[in-house]
């Protein structure tokens, strides 16, 4: 049975958002896994990690002083224990340019910072460079979220010695049918379900509802996430009519999210950088369209199921085709299978298999 440290210390940063999600579905489904034993670094030293959110230290630090202990610890006793590291950060250790982290797997979702090195400051873009060149050169197992992340780290650092891409689990599981919970809102409705970022281009979002609105194709637009004054901002300067049209209805809980996109018209993204858009493919799980910017990674996700809006597109024609054509034929999105949590967690456990079976064979 190989056994796996899961450094959950991303936990400590209050503003991981979506990495983080992915972070604890991938630890869940992982631990489901029969034949292996994966625990939490939060749960094998409790205390530590309690104090380290107390006094507030870095996950960086924590995850380098718990990285040497164990691999110490391993040595000494002779077994071989598997770190995964769910975002980018390979600690620091004296010991480990023996292996060079070989007993790791690091996670790499994207490199926005180098598309949009405005939205990040000076110090964090060398850290970021530093980190990763570091990772470009170890020899543990990195994954990335989706091909088009690993083609835009290449761009700027080397072919990792040994890459892979897995895509991230996407859990859209039945909603639970509640007394309490809030019924989806009446109306044809597009959703928008994320977080408000710059590169997630609500301008344009809100342009497109208001040309299919006056084409009669929705009648709401329906966003969820933090981000609401920002969002409201842009609101303010359109028309009255469409003004109140637009809903934003914050943080939500899950089975209302879910709610929300099992009863949209369409799930709207039109962002301008996305490593894997994990709000879209949630929705595509569920069969919900999508209207998606013509990005390359939407694209390698979700050729032959979603409608792609470019720079020039101008018609609403071809949209209302395409949502006709959707609601006929109910197709399925072709990398649901692939992306639920139990494919995604036997994709990672694999990667180290041909490690265990050299370390059983070995006397």
């Amino acid at each position: 049975m190989a056994t796996y440290l899961f450094y959950d210390t991303i936990r400590l940063n209050a503003s991981a958002g979506g990495v983080l999600n992915v972070s604890e579905v991938l630890l869940e489904s992982m631990r489901d896994a029969p034949g292996h034993e994966v625990q939490p670094i939060s749960e094998r030293h409790p205390h530590l990690y309690a104090a380290a959110r107390r006094l507030k230290i870095s996950r960086f630090i924590l995850d380098t002083l718990l990285y040497n202990v164990h691999l110490v610890r391993g040595w000494l006793r002779g077994e071989r224990v598997y770190s995964l590291f769910p975002n980018y950060f390979l600690p620091f250790s004296l010991l480990a340019p023996f292996g060079r982290h070989r007993d790791s797997i690091v996670v790499v979702h994207d490199v926005q910072y180098k598309s949009y090195p405005q939205y990040f400051s000076a110090r964090k873009r060398l850290w970021l460079d530093w980190n990763l060149h570091r990772v470009a050169r170890s020899a543990a197992d990195v994954v990335f979220i989706s091909r088009s992340s690993q083609e835009d780290f290449e761009r700027h650092f080397r072919r990792c010695e040994h890459p892979a891409v897995i895509f991230n689990p996407v859990d859209a599981g039945a909603v639970k049918e509640r007394a309490d919970s809030t019924a989806a809102p009446d109306g044809r409705y597009l959703i928008a379900a994320y977080h408000y970022y710059p590169h997630k281009n609500f301008e344009g979002i809100l342009k497109l509802f208001v040309r299919m609105k006056r084409q009669g194709l929705v009648d709401y637009l329906d966003i969820t996430g933090n981000g609401a004054k920002e969002v409201e901002r842009m609101i303010s300067a359109m028309a009255p009519t469409f003004r109140t049209c637009v809903r934003h209805r914050g943080l939500v809980s899950r089975d209302e999210l879910l709610r929300l996109y099992r009863g949209a018209t369409a799930f709207i993204s039109l962002s301008t950088f996305e490593g894997f858009n994990l709000s879209a493919a949630e929705a595509a799980t569920l069969g919900v369209p999508l209207l998606l910017s013509d990005l390359p990674v939407h694209r390698e996700l979700f050729a032959g199921y979603a409608f792609f809006i470019g720079n020039e597109f101008v018609g609403l024609g071809s949209i209302e085709r395409y949502l006709a054509a959707h609601q006929r034929t109910r197709p399925a999105w072709s990398l649901s299978r692939a992306c639920t949590p139990g494919a995604v967690a036997a994709s990672y456990l694999r990667l180290k298999r041909g490690d265990a079976s050299l370390a059983r064979a070995t006397p």
